[in-house]
């Protein structure tokens, strides 16, 4: 099965939430993470392959934008028309307060400097929500 954790972006708080389910998350400096506020993966608009789980899922990190239940849903009625069962993939979002202020650092052009205060504010607003997020991961374990 694939596991999908979907957020207003996939390299940043769904990011964390998939290294939090699998464990990998033991320091709490997010910029070791691969493709941590990577914004050329996340343009890709492909899901980010996180890893493998001890029951030999795929683990995936996917950003769906600003509107998380519609992305969710979207893909949910994909599966459906395709004749896919939730057995073959399992959705978890991942939301927090400030989902919405991550995508929109995202969008400050680089030449601005939008890497560097993508990075100052996304370890800022992550840090606080850290506990939020380990919130979704432990009812999707449940």
């Amino acid at each position: 099965m694939k596991i999908v954790f979907l957020g207003t972006t996939g390299v940043q708080h769904a990011l964390i939430a998939a290294h939090i389910y699998l464990g990998q998350l033991g320091v709490e400096d997010f910029r070791d993470l691969e493709y941590y506020c990577d914004l050329s993966q996340e343009s890709s608009g492909f899901p980010i392959f996180i890893g493998d789980d001890a029951r030999g899922n795929q683990i995936y990190s996917l950003g769906v934008g600003k509107d998380l239940q519609m992305g969710q849903k979207t893909i949910e009625n994909l599966l459906t028309i395709l004749g896919f069962s939730y057995q073959d993939l399992t959705l978890r979002p991942v939301s927090i307060k400030a989902e919405r202020f991550l995508a929109c650092l995202g969008k400050i052009p680089r030449y601005l400097g939008g890497r560097k205060i993508n990075l100052f504010f996304s370890d800022i607003i992550l840090r606080q929500e850290l506990t939020t997020i380990k919130e979704n991961v432990e009812q999707f374990c449940n």
